[in-house]
Formats: C-alpha cells, sequence, structure tokens
C-alpha cells in the first residue's frame, strides 16, 4: 500500500491551483497588461510601453468606440 505523502499532496494541489488560475486569467482577460508588456518587449524594446492605466483606458476606448462594429 502506498503511503500518503503530505508535502507531495500540497505540491500538487498548489500546481493544480496556480494552474487553474493561469487559465482563468487568461480566460478573463486579467492578463491582458503583462501580455502587452511581453509582447512591447519582444517586439520593441526600445520603445516605451503604456502605463497599466493607459492600457486598460486604451482597451475600453476601443472596446466601446466600436460597438456599432465598424472597426
Amino acid at each position: 500500500m502506498q503511503r500518503f505523502d503530505k508535502k507531495q499532496a500540497t505540491a500538487s494541489a498548489r500546481q493544480f491551483l496556480s494552474a487553474g488560475l493561469s487559465l482563468l486569467r487568461g480566460v478573463t482577460g486579467d492578463d491582458a497588461y503583462e501580455k502587452y508588456l511581453a509582447h512591447m518587449q519582444r517586439t520593441q524594446p526600445e520603445a516605451k510601453p503604456m502605463s497599466a492605466g493607459e492600457f486598460f483606458r486604451a482597451q475600453l476606448d476601443q472596446k466601446w468606440n466600436c460597438v456599432s462594429g465598424c472597426c
């Protein structure tokens, strides 16, 4: 019979929850700013990226200025 290893079980649970949280952040767009920063670093490392506030304002403007489907 296999012995229960509490440390291993805790590590597995922590890894599972971390993966779930990462998936949830990706689905909801909560990680959009981090993805934007990584993209800017990869494609335009010399350019200054927008601040978090500027980024989210631009996202909202893009979402709500194109409500009619023209964009």
